[in-house]
């Protein structure tokens, strides 16, 4: 009887053993979700951004080949129900001179400038407001900027391009330190222009076409509720050689911010 002992005590240890459970490695956290059509896209960043309605931003770029054309500035944006309005103080490059201090005030329907101190202005005069005639270069630097910081917000790019806005691709990647999800989009102009139900917008996507812009990408980053942390346009400049880039980083959403025109008295036209 002794002699079975052994081999069944060694049964169990085998069988014990075999119950042990492995060690739980411990594992990164769940992905952030990506989503895979613009109109999911478009309506988790509109209802994130109307709940946080400002932010505040740091922006830079330029002009790829042209030093005097670089500019940075930090600032704010506010989302109402007309569009997106945006505040900053820039400094900027300028040809033969030394770099300028500048505020660049961009409505959805107007954009003012506030131009160095040494800038000429009519008496009592200290703001200009930019327009599509606007013929001195150094203010008609901003056009394109101040057209690219209208689009570059994403509420603002999908309202703008609708149906013509594709995903040609998405990935995980941190921004800023933060978690994040990168978004490439494609904008078709053509499409758009023949799509916008606004007339205000559709007349302004066919002076882009006829000044040869015909599409627009923009790269958006969002964090895991879904708002903007960055936003990059890069592309080439119409009727023009080299390439035009706004880099804009956002942060603390949903502070108290007031962005209204210069007191009318106070500008000129340019």
């Amino acid at each position: 009887m002794m002699r079975r002992v052994a081999p069944l005590l060694v049964l169990v240890g085998l069988l014990a053993g075999c119950g042990r459970a492995e060690p739980v490695v411990p594992s990164g956290p769940p992905p952030l979700a990506k989503f895979s059509s613009v109109e999911q896209l478009n309506a988790a960043v509109t209802t994130r951004e109307n709940a946080d309605k400002t932010a505040k931003m740091t922006i830079s770029g330029g002009v790829d080949g042209q030093p005097d054309q670089e500019f940075y500035g930090v600032g704010v944006l506010r989302l109402d129900q007309g569009g997106a309005s945006m505040q900053f103080a820039e400094q900027v490059q300028r040809p033969g001179a030394a770099p300028a201090e500048v505020t660049l005030v961009v409505q959805p329907s107007a954009v003012y400038l506030k131009p160095p101190a040494d800038a000429v202005l009519p008496p009592r005069k200290s703001w200009v407001q930019l327009g599509r005639y606007t013929s001195d270069p150094f203010y008609r630097r901003f056009l394109p900027m101040a057209a690219a910081l209208r689009i570059s917000d994403p509420q603002t790019f999908f309202a703008r391009y609708g149906d013509a806005v594709t995903i040609t691709n998405s990935a995980e990647e941190a921004i800023d330190g933060a978690r994040g999800v990168r978004y490439d989009l494609h904008a078709d102009v053509a499409k758009a222009a023949a799509d916008q139900p606004n007339p205000a917008i559709g007349q302004a996507l066919r002076d882009s076409l006829a000044a040869g812009l015909t599409t627009v990408d923009l790269t958006i980053w969002l964090d895991e509720s879904h708002r903007p942390l960055r936003t990059l346009i890069d592309q080439p400049l119409p009727g023009a050689t080299g390439r035009f880039k706004l880099d804009s980083h956002y942060n603390t959403w949903g502070k108290t911010i007031y962005i209204g025109p210069p007191e009318p008295t106070l500008v000129t036209q340019q």
